[in-house]
């Protein structure tokens, strides 16, 4: 997990994250963490114990039942969130999820379960991209092998075939970052979530 030495500026706060492999979810988060106190729980902070056992590199597809493992290590983080984690604490989190998933439905009702229950404000962000090149440069950005992430040049033509998870949630903001940098999305995203925060109108009242 992420430490920042700041206190949020908007506590108790949950950003979701949520966009295809190769979007800039991981460096989105950095800023938002830097900007704004939070704290990140990306999905390779989850991921990444399993597939240093496992992975092959970032083109190879992953064992079947992996994910599986992930999710138990997902499930103790969450604990620990929500009977550890001092209440004032704030997170970024970020995940690769799709609408046809099931299973990803499920994972973003625990995430938003997790707010809920430690009475957070809950903000999910979907971060698309609509240029393939684009997509294929941020994919294959050398530094994504670093951190165990995919980092397949033709993973844009098959992500083209899916859609990001889209909630039903009052507080979602979609973003196309095709053309925004990182801070110019970090930017927006922090302001979405100021507007909804009640210390932040209360502030402004």
């Amino acid at each position: 997990m992420t430490d920042t030495a700041a206190a949020s500026v908007l506590p108790n706060t949950f950003i979701y994250l949520l966009g295809m492999p190769g979007t800039g979810k991981y460096t989105v988060s950095q800023i938002i963490a830097a900007k704004a106190g939070f704290r990140i729980v990306d999905n390779h902070l989850i991921n990444n114990p399993v597939f240093t056992v496992v992975r092959i590199d970032g083109k190879t597809a992953l064992p079947r039942g992996i994910w599986d493992y992930t999710a138990e290590i997902g499930r103790v983080v969450f604990d620990c969130i929500r009977t550890l984690s001092p209440p004032h604490f704030s997170f970024v989190l970020t995940n690769a999820l799709y609408e046809d998933d099931p299973q990803d439905h499920a994972w973003f009702a625990q995430i938003a379960g997790l707010a809920a229950d430690r009475g957070a404000l809950f903000v999910p962000v979907r971060m698309v991209l609509s240029d393939t090149e684009e997509h294929r440069r941020r994919v294959t950005d050398p530094q994504r092998e670093q951190r165990m992430k995919e980092t397949d040049p033709a993973a844009p033509e098959r992500y083209a075939q899916r859609s990001v998870l889209s909630p039903n949630h009052p507080h979602l903001l979609t973003l196309d970052v095709t053309n925004l940098d990182a801070a110019e999305t970090a930017e927006k995203i922090l302001s979405h979530a100021t507007a909804l925060h009640p210390a932040a109108g209360a502030k402004s009242g």
